[in-house]
């Protein structure tokens, strides 16, 4: 995975969002779980935003008007609370050991992912990439895919990833830290993976 050189972090991102913006994606969410906010390129680096909370998936893109006057759209995946599930997984492997190495790990199920979201999934634990896809392994479309790291080369100080359909959204959020001795495919990470139901599409 690339690290942005920089590029603002996501709490400037945030800040630069309108006041009202802001206050819909958090009414929207409830409580947050995680979220991020990063310039869009095809926006003129105007930012977006992602919001997961208990009680949905918050989404705020930069759009122009009919005026060509520069607004945001606001649209979201209602969650059913009572429907959560998550699971934590602290992949610690050793380094790498000397001597040729390991065969390589079959090909991921195709599930309509772009390739920029299939670099990020296979970066991860296969336990968790096996959680964020299990939905979507009998058809089910994904409608938005969005993720966000930041940091540096040996630590991501935050890392999320949602995979999310018209029934299930799937997320992975947490931390990833590269030893001293190890490298990007012995990579420590402390996730969280949720799975919740969607009751409603709201602009999505």
């Amino acid at each position: 995975m690339d690290i942005a050189i920089g590029r603002p972090l996501r709490q400037a991102c945030w800040d630069s969002l309108p006041m009202p913006a802001r206050d819909r994606l958090v009414e929207r969410a409830g409580q947050i779980i995680e979220w991020w906010a990063d310039q869009d390129p095809s926006a003129g680096g105007r930012p977006y935003a992602v919001v997961f909370g208990e009680r949905g998936l918050a989404l705020a893109e930069p759009r122009i008007n009919t005026e060509h006057k520069p607004v945001y759209k606001i649209s979201c995946l209602v969650l059913d609370p009572s429907s959560f599930r998550y699971v934590t997984v602290d992949h610690r492997p050793p380094p790498a050991s000397p001597g040729p190495p390991p065969a390589g790990a079959s090909a991921p199920p195709e599930i309509g992912l772009d390739d920029a979201t299939k670099g990020v999934l296979g970066n991860l634990p296969q336990k968790v990439q096996e959680l964020l896809q299990a939905p979507f392994l009998a058809g089910q479309k994904i409608l938005v895919r969005p993720f966000h790291y930041e940091g540096n080369d040996h630590r991501l100080d935050m890392f999320g990833l949602v995979l999310a359909g018209p029934r299930d959204v799937t997320a992975a959020v947490g931390t990833k830290e590269v030893p001293v001795g190890h490298t990007d495919a012995t990579a420590h990470w402390a996730l969280t993976c949720y799975r919740a139901s969607v009751t409603q599409r709201v602009g999505v």
